[in-house]
């Protein structure tokens, strides 16, 4: 059953009661009143859909009772209810916008079917402007996809604001948290961008009430029921305005979209708030995106400058720590081969610990290289067997003080590979060196290669204590440490996998790990044939 609600306006009692019945039994929700005074102040206390009007009534007309009532409620239609004699007065009605009329005496089912049209006819000219407003909403999406820069966004969202609402000024504005300060504006047609808050407290209140409430304000015409904007409007020159939060969440807008129309009796219609309220959650969307875009950048930007920072110390320490340690090693082997006894293994000492440092200093300097894009492959046909021998005979001595076992298995009629031996043997050895130091005192290591498709994988497999699952890719970025920093059981920078994926890369191959906690892991890698 219908549900509209209808304002009946006629001196005559009987046309009224006939009226309110008829509609009232077709489930309309009907009031009733004597005159054209009385239309406009009970239209200002409840709102209606329908005004069904005698045109001759004592006192205020019914021509003159519909226009009053469509300035502060434009979206409500109007049909005639007129005499014989009045032909001239209906025409005019239907030129000021009144939908359709009633000639007296009228039947039961004329006065229906008057409804009924007028209803229909507000309904398909509401769902053409839904239609029609969903243009502009299709155009300013293509620019919320293609624009991060805020400035623009909302100089965008104006524009369309005002043109989609025809109104004669737009302003839309970012304020901060506690609504006291503008952070960034942009504004359609000739009102000034500072001219809201040039006005003074009014202006920020009639912003804060919007932000702090979450809630669309409309307010059509200078007689506002309570005043309480009439001095603000009578400021900046306007009949009428609608202000709009810009929320991506409700309880929490960053901003305000007014849009606003200069003209006397030139309101805003029903569908325009409705559109405003779907633009600005768009828009506000689009320009969160923005923002966040932007500090993403921002925090890129520093992060690069940050690690930028950290090359270059490396690059420095690096070549400044080569000279004075080849003095030192240079020094502590002539000690050595002088010395005998107790001082002698205590020369030795600093020998070993100044190789460690010598094969940081390397690791840096490799580092440095892959990242500056100096490191060059060369290649060259070379034995995988020879190449994964040569690379544990090196490290056999660290895999005996640890009572270590390192077995090798290689296919007898593997094919030789075309390879840069010494990136081969710094990534072997990497590897090899992290097996040892993580595989406990007893352990087994195994060194295995086998053919692969159209590559040659070769893998380094530990019994040490694995890694978890969510950090196998993590633990080829640089520096990173699978243990904490300050408390880790083992040496190094954290550099020996990072330089390893670099290596692989550089001739084409590929780098990962398989790994349980509790049952070892298995770094493998491969050398493409081609």
């Amino acid at each position: 059953m219908p549900r509209e609600r209808i304002l009946i306006a006629d001196d005559e009692k009987d046309i009224r009661d006939l009226c309110a019945r008829v509609l009232s039994a077709e489930g309309y929700q009907v009031r009733c009143v004597e005159n054209g005074l009385r239309v406009v102040e009970v239209a200002r206390q409840e709102p209606f859909d329908i005004l069904l009007t005698d045109i001759l009534m004592p006192g205020l007309g019914g021509l003159e009772a519909a226009q009053a009532v469509q300035e502060f409620a434009p979206d409500i239609v109007c049909v005639v209810i007129t005499g014989h004699g009045t032909m001239d007065m209906v025409i005019e009605a239907l030129k000021l916008g009144f939908y359709e009329f009633v000639a007296k005496p009228f039947t039961p089912d004329e006065l229906i079917r008057a409804v009924s049209h007028a209803l229909e006819r507000e309904h398909l000219r509401r769902e053409n402007v839904r239609l029609k407003a969903l243009l502009p909403l299709f155009e300013l999406n293509k620019v919320f996809m293609s624009t991060v820069d805020v400035q623009p966004l909302l100089q965008q969202v104006a524009e369309v604001a005002r043109q989609a609402v025809r109104a004669d000024h737009a302003l839309l504005a970012l304020l901060d948290a506690g609504c006291n300060r503008v952070l960034t504006r942009a504004a359609s047609g000739p009102l000034l961008l500072d001219s809201l808050w040039a006005v003074g407290e009014q202006g920020w209140r009639l912003a804060r009430q919007v932000m702090q409430s979450g809630r669309q304000l409309v307010v059509q015409g200078r007689d506002d029921q309570d005043g309480a904007f009439a001095d603000l409007m009578s400021a900046l020159g306007i009949h009428s305005f609608i202000v709009t939060p810009l929320a991506v969440r409700k309880d929490r807008p960053v901003g305000i979209l007014v849009v606003s129309r200069d003209t006397e009796g030139d309101a805003f219609t029903g569908g325009d708030p409705e559109l405003l309220a779907v633009l600005s959650g768009q828009a506000a969307i689009a320009i969160e995106n923005a923002r966040l875009f932007e500090e993403t950048q921002r925090a890129y930007q520093e992060l690069r400058q940050l690690d930028q920072m950290k090359s270059e110390f490396i690059n420095i320490a690096a070549h400044e720590l080569r000279t004075p340690l080849a003095i030192l090693m240079g020094h502590a082997d002539l000690l050595e081969s002088e010395l005998e006894g107790d001082l002698r293994e205590r020369v030795q000492i600093i020998t070993r610990n100044a190789m460690r440092l010598r094969d940081l200093i390397k690791e840096m300097l490799d580092l440095r290289q892959l990242e500056t894009g100096e490191a060059r492959v060369h290649l060259e046909e070379l034995s995988v067997q020879q190449a994964i021998d040569e690379a544990v005979l090196d490290m056999a001595s660290l895999a005996r003080a640890k009572d270590q076992i390192i077995e090798t298995h290689v296919p007898a009629g593997l094919e030789p590979v075309r390879a840069d031996p010494q990136k081969l043997y710094i990534v072997l050895s990497n590897l090899l060196s992290n097996a040892i130091k993580f595989t406990p005192p007893g352990g087994r290591i195994r060194v295995q290669a086998l053919e692969r498709g159209d590559a040659v994988q070769i893998s380094v497999q530990d019994t040490g204590p694995g890694i978890p699952h969510h950090l196998h890719d993590k633990i080829f970025d640089r520096f990173y440490q699978v243990e904490k920093s300050l408390t880790r059981a083992h040496e190094g920078m954290g550099l020996g996998l990072s330089i390893v994926k670099g290596m692989v890369e550089l001739w084409g191959g590929q780098v990962w790990v398989e790994s349980e906690m509790g049952k070892g892991s298995t770094f493998s890698f491969t050398i493409p044939r081609e």
